[in-house]
């Protein structure tokens, strides 16, 4: 019996030892913590990059670990080694979809794989601030397709804040594998709790980020921002023509101790826009400005320059969008494309719809309640039809007026026909810019305009 009981506890022993964390005891220099949700479509990929961060592996400075859910079985949290990743514990069935299990994979980390710096990755489906809509394929991030449920912004600002907590200090990279999240309004979400933010502007391509080039370049004593440097540099030399080929990609990495310069900035530039007639300038530089596999995001810098460079803009606007490209140019500390698509991708999107109208979801966001860009997008979206209309008229056609008319007659609450009004009566009668040959016609397209207007 004592033969057989001490069989027993060496089996036991063997057991634990097999799912028992590795090297836990001392700190090292880095963990890469990597919340690999493939419970999608992406399933392969996920695969696939664990075996490239095999291919390199934990080392005596740093620490590799994976939680990873596929589209099929449990999840699993792994150590990654060189040439193995092994099975630390099996976690069941897990919606990754969860914040909540973002954050628990975080107290595990720390536990047991401590480091005095920390890289999270967050590896999934992105798309920069949104929540789900209905026919979607990318919507919010990590995405789980059994649970259908997802990390929304405000959430990951919690889960940020949480895990900061929870290791005692910011996070130092906060990386997001995914397509789309390298935008203001997702950095601002994080900025309290997060040193340097690492993402895409564009849609990833389906291999993602190369972990074997990039773990490659990781030193021991690298700083965060070397570390975020060299992530930046590897993902892109990959997709012109190294290990992942060709491809279209961006990957910018924002240093968040200089973003509150850059929300300042575009407040500025969204006070600007609403101080004046700008819509049609806007609307000029949204025409031809680097947009992402979402239109409504769009690279932040380049619609600055384009709208700096329309005929007619204000100097306040001209100043505004030159505090916005320095701000930038100072918060982020690497930007590289590949690919001909992504040329004027500068390092950081906003959202900007093209038909200027907001999604009411978006006034939800801390950057929203933060600043007045979205108030200038509203306003935006008022004027437009003011301006459109007077444009069209000065140049002596009636056409917009007749549609204006049309359209007031069916909603005629719209409080945009009164602002139209407004415009109309300034520009056409107290600075006489109505021509004289459309002048009746006008006049009683304007009549019955007002009439329907005042009626309501």
């Amino acid at each position: 019996m004592k033969r057989v009981s001490s069989i027993i506890v060496v089996v036991t022993l063997l057991l634990c030892s097999a799912y028992a964390p590795v090297n836990a005891a001392q700190p090292k220099d880095w963990t890469l913590a990597v919340f690999l949700n493939a419970d999608n479509n992406l399933d392969p990929f996920g695969v696939e990059d664990q075996k490239e961060m095999s291919r390199v592996g934990s080392s005596d400075f740093l620490n590799i670990v994976s939680l990873i859910d596929r589209e099929r079985g449990p999840a699993q949290i792994n150590y990654v080694e060189k040439n193995n990743i092994k099975k630390v514990k099996d976690m069941g069935e897990l919606d990754m979809g969860d914040y909540r299990q973002l954050v628990s994979f975080a107290k595990f980390v720390k536990e047991n794989y401590p480091a005095k710096k920390y890289c999270f990755v967050i590896w999934n489906h992105g798309s920069g601030w949104k929540n789900k809509s209905a026919g979607a394929i990318y919507r919010g991030i990590s995405y789980d397709d059994s649970s259908n449920n997802h990390i929304t912004n405000a959430q990951l600002g919690v889960a940020m804040e949480e895990i900061s907590k929870i290791l005692g200090q910011k996070i130092d990279i906060l990386n997001m594998d995914a397509c789309l999240m390298q935008m203001v309004e997702v950095a601002h979400a994080v900025k309290d709790s997060v040193s340097y933010m690492v993402a895409s502007e564009e849609l990833e391509p389906g291999k993602g980020a190369p972990y074997d080039d990039i773990l490659a370049g990781v030193k021991n004593g690298m700083t965060p921002t070397a570390f975020a440097q060299n992530w930046v540099n590897a993902f892109a030399k990959s997709y012109n023509g190294g290990s992942q080929g060709f491809d279209e990609s961006t990957q910018s990495a924002l240093d968040l101790s200089k973003f509150s310069p850059l929300v300042d900035a575009v407040n500025g530039l969204a006070k600007s826009l609403m101080s004046g007639k700008n819509t049609m300038v806007v609307k000029a530089a949204l025409a031809k400005v680097q947009k992402f596999g979402d239109p409504s995001s769009i690279d932040l810098v380049h619609f600055a320059e384009l709208l700096k460079a329309q005929t007619g803009v204000d100097a306040s606007v001209k100043t505004a969008c030159d505090k916005v490209i320095a701000a930038v140019k100072a918060a982020i500390i690497i930007n590289k494309t590949t690919g001909t698509t992504t040329k004027n991708s500068k390092g950081i999107a906003i959202y900007l719809p093209q038909n200027l109208m907001i999604e009411s979801k978006y006034l939800s966001l801390s950057f929203s309640k933060a600043t007045m860009w979205d108030d200038m997008i509203l306003a935006l979206a008022k004027r437009e039809a003011a301006e459109r209309v007077v444009a069209d008229v000065i140049a002596g056609n009636l056409d917009e007026m007749r549609n204006l008319v049309a359209d007031a007659q069916q909603n005629p609450g719209n409080e945009a026909y009164r602002i139209a009004l407004r415009e109309l009566n300034f520009t056409m009668f107290a600075d006489k810019a109505l021509p004289s040959n459309i002048e009746s016609e006008f006049n009683s397209l304007f009549e019955t305009f007002k009439n329907t207007i005042s009626a309501k």
